[in-house]
């Protein structure tokens, strides 16, 4: 056997090629078109493109994916490349007393790592999931995005008119943004008669708002108590955070509707899961990929992060969160999935009450369900069965 450990670099990669008996052959390679083909030159000069050579490096960042999709035009096989764990690389890396670091010395510890045969590999969706990956993901912080700009605009709005918030329950609706827009100072507001100020959210809304409403806008606008200096400069940002927030709005609806044409060609049976949704369902399926990568559904519960991580020492216990180590956006989707399921299905609605009444806390009791969760996802997709209730003890 061959063992070639690759040290992942932004502009360049180290590499160590280790056979069997220790020998070992350090050099370099440029990140570009040149050297991706010296590297197969060399492979290729060198009778390496067999199963008898295993790869090795680090799923850091996403400069190794250009070299990974290489390598796989090469030849060589998914389980011939090992993506591993940068914390466990890192800890490999620790063993060496004299605590050296270097590109080389790093190529050199991946290699050997891969000749102990001790390494856990890391979970990469290829093809139709990693386009799904990357979509679900992208919604994932343009959501985030959107949040963010929420939280300015309530805080611009809270400084200038700060009863306009307390009238709307939906603040980024439809008509209370077009409002803002048009109207983004009380004092401009306090121009419109009660009439007029009606006829505007008429022309800006379909459904309308109350009369009740209305009114107390009317009143609000003509007592607030915004401040008085700085508005103009208020309004610029009111005004480009409303046009940011629709904007991403937008970016969001379309990533939906093409999100959901890919799961709709999945037909995968986890929908069947109570608590699990097309959004979150789309993003469970992208981030396991082949549930194959899975030996054991622990260790799915440990690539999201939901596994409990252990304080103890002699007498001492600690408290024991979840390690949050893995993909957060597997954990999310499976923590919200839960948080639904512990609604509406019984065996989880009955899990979820027993825990609480043993005085657990809300999020402790959603995140051990999570966990449970995990475990039916896992078993379905293995299995490629639908959900039955009948096998939840």
């Amino acid at each position: 056997m061959f063992y070639l450990g690759i040290d992942i670099g932004k502009h360049s990669h180290s590499l160590c090629l280790l056979n069997d008996k220790g020998k070992e052959t350090i050099w370099q390679m440029d990140n570009n078109k040149q050297g991706f083909k010296e590297l197969k030159d060399k492979l290729v000069s060198e009778n390496l493109l067999t199963d008898k050579l295993l790869i090795g490096m680090e799923s850091t960042g996403h400069y190794f994916l250009n070299l990974y999709s290489f390598l796989l035009d090469l030849g060589l096989k998914g389980e011939q490349i090992a993506l591993l764990n940068p914390l466990q690389v890192k800890s490999f890396r620790n063993t060496n007393i004299r605590g050296a670091k270097s590109d080389n010395v790093d190529a050199k510890r991946i290699a050997v790592l891969l000749k102990f045969g001790e390494f856990d590999r890391c979970n990469l969706s290829i093809d139709k999931m990693m386009n799904l990956r990357e979509l679900t993901r992208l919604k994932a912080n343009l959501v985030a995005n959107s949040a963010t700009l929420k939280r300015k605009m309530i805080a611009v709005t809270d400084r200038i008119f700060p009863e306009f918030t307390k009238i709307f329950a939906n603040k980024f609706g439809k008509t209370a943004l077009a409002l803002l827009e048009s109207y983004p100072t009380p004092e401009e507001m306090a121009e419109l008669s009660l009439d007029d100020l009606r006829a505007v959210v008429k022309s800006l809304s379909k459904r309308g708002i109350s009369t009740g409403k209305i009114k107390r806008l009317h009143s609000a606008c003509r007592n607030s108590i915004g401040i008085a200096f700085g508005k103009e400069s208020f309004k610029i940002e009111l005004n480009i955070l409303i046009e940011n927030l629709r904007l991403v709005q937008r970016q969001i609806d379309s990533l939906e509707a093409k999100i959901e044409k890919m799961v709709a060609s999945l037909n995968s049976p986890i929908f069947s899961i109570p608590g699990i949704g097309p959004s979150t369902g789309a993003t469970i399926l992208a981030e396991i990929g082949d549930i194959a990568n899975f030996k054991s559904a622990v260790k799915l519960i440990a690539f999201a992060g939901l596994d409990p991580k252990l304080r103890e020492s002699g007498s001492y216990q600690g408290r024991t969160p979840i390690s949050k180590r893995g993909s957060k956006y597997l954990r999310n989707a499976l923590w919200y999935s839960a948080m639904v399921a512990c609604r509406v299905e019984p065996s989880f609605k009955r899990f979820y009450e027993k825990r609480r009444a043993k005085g657990k806390s809300h999020r402790y009791t959603v995140t051990a369900a999570a966990n449970r969760l995990t475990k039916v996802v896992y078993h379905i997709l293995k299995n490629n069965c639908t959900f039955d209730p009948s096998k939840l003890t």
